[in-house]
């Protein structure tokens, strides 16, 4: 599966999460050093500044956690007085950033984000039978 593959499937997978996410304002999906590689929005995000702070925070999720003894890092949530970000792991080299101005959507944001990383991955594993199979 080619690197634009890859980024079609993201993209169409983040357009769905925030179409489809009531409390979902924005996705991405970013490299863990940092780079954009795929971006929905129903509100205005700074996106190559949160590429960045995305994966910078996921990093250090993983590294606390593994200090501790607690396993690898699941997610990130920084709740604030404008709304809820949440940071989680994609695969070994990605990372979804997601975010909702509604102060009473963590429940929602991490559940619709959850799914759409399920899909993303089972839609990357199809892929690659397809691809390994010849089709």
């Amino acid at each position: 599966m080619s690197a634009i593959d890859i980024k079609q499937l993201l993209q169409a997978r983040l357009d769905e999460l925030v179409t489809d996410g009531m409390h979902v304002d924005a996705a991405l999906a970013v490299t863990t050093d940092g780079h954009l590689v795929a971006s929905a929005q129903k509100k205005e995000v700074t996106l190559k500044r949160l590429a960045a702070m995305g994966s910078t925070l996921m990093s250090l999720g993983d590294t606390i956690t593994k200090e501790l003894g607690m396993g690898s890092c699941k997610n990130i949530i920084a709740e604030n007085e404008g709304g809820i970000v949440v940071f989680m792991h994609i695969s070994k080299n990605l990372v979804m950033v997601s975010l909702t101005s509604s102060g009473s959507g963590l429940g929602l944001l991490l559940s619709a984000s959850r799914n759409c990383i399920a899909s993303i991955v089972q839609d990357i594993k199809v892929q690659q039978t397809l691809a390994k199979n010849g089709a």
